[in-house]
């Protein structure tokens, strides 16, 4: 049988454009979910997972679950393009729930643009003290979410709240501390089995108080108070939590030098798995088939 070399161009042409197709596609895969991605078919949609997304030196988190969403902070002002594209690419359009851990503007400084650009239904925020600093972007943000017809809510101990599966609780309201980051909401977040603590920027004081008032602070996924400073995560603290995980949120070469060493040789001695947003990017926990498997971005 003859084959011309048009043929034979045409045959590689095609070979070609299927490998280039193979290549674009696992680039996209390991891009999008990251090198450790060990969830195959998981249902973003209507999947349970939990999201510390990468907002440099700041806290933002996502919980989703039955298409149901909540905002644990907002990360910082500058952040703002990221958070709308993890939210943007899930095809999230409405969020259920924002809850503000404390004012600090690294945990503030993207909630003005969410609520201008998503339809969020309930707003949380922690109490305010007679020398709490509230910028006018998150009284802005607040006037607007009840303008749009939201719910706003001040946090209270004990408060539970539902998304999906997953059931959060706030475990204390506030410190009564004149420091702001003691003054954080301490949330647990609880699906079925598996327990994720937030704990704000909450140092030695608000730490010291959980452990006194007899809280179970037990969790398999710890957010590390207060990006890894020195002053958060005192070994008493940890033996309790007891976490597998660990998420510290910080930007790389910070001026906090955060994490700070400490922590980290007390979070190593808890035994637990440190994840790093500043080198592993937004890291994902999904919760599928009674288990947790984490996924980074890069």
């Amino acid at each position: 049988m003859n084959f011309n070399k048009s043929f034979y161009r045409k045959v590689l042409g095609t070979l070609c454009i299927v490998v280039s197709v193979a290549v674009s596609f696992t680039y996209f895969i390991t891009q999008r979910f990251g090198k450790n991605n060990s969830v195959e078919n998981f249902d973003y949609v209507n999947g349970n997972y939990v999201e510390f997304i990468n907002v440099g030196q700041g806290d933002c988190a996502l919980i989703a679950s039955k298409g149901k969403y909540c905002l644990i902070d907002t990360g910082t002002a500058e952040s703002y393009p990221k958070i709308k594209k993890e939210l943007d690419g899930k095809g999230i359009k409405n969020i259920d729930i924002i809850i503000i851990s404390h004012f600090h503007a690294d945990h503030t400084g993207s909630l003005q643009g969410i609520v201008n650009n998503y339809n969020v239904a309930n707003l949380i925020f922690p109490p305010e003290y007679p020398d709490t600093t509230v910028s006018n972007d998150v009284l802005y943000a607040k006037k607007e979410c009840i303008a749009e017809d939201g719910e706003f809510y001040v946090a209270k101990t004990g408060q539970r709240i539902e998304i999906g599966d997953f059931e959060l609780t706030v475990l204390l309201q506030t410190g009564d501390f004149s420091e702001e980051n003691n003054r954080s909401l301490c949330i647990m977040a609880k699906i079925f089995d598996k327990k994720f603590f937030f704990t704000g920027d909450a140092e030695m004081s608000e730490e010291s108080l959980l452990l006194e008032q007899g809280y179970n602070i037990d969790c398999d996924v710890l957010k590390v108070p207060h990006h890894g400073g020195r002053t958060s995560s005192t070994q008493k603290f940890l033996d309790e939590c007891k976490p597998e995980y660990a998420v510290i949120s910080c930007a790389a070469k910070n001026q906090y030098s955060h994490p700070h060493k400490e922590t980290l040789k007390r979070l190593k001695k808890a035994k637990t798995k440190i994840y790093y947003t500043k080198n592993k990017g937004s890291v994902t926990f999904v919760y599928d088939n009674n288990k947790l498997s984490v996924i980074t971005e890069k």
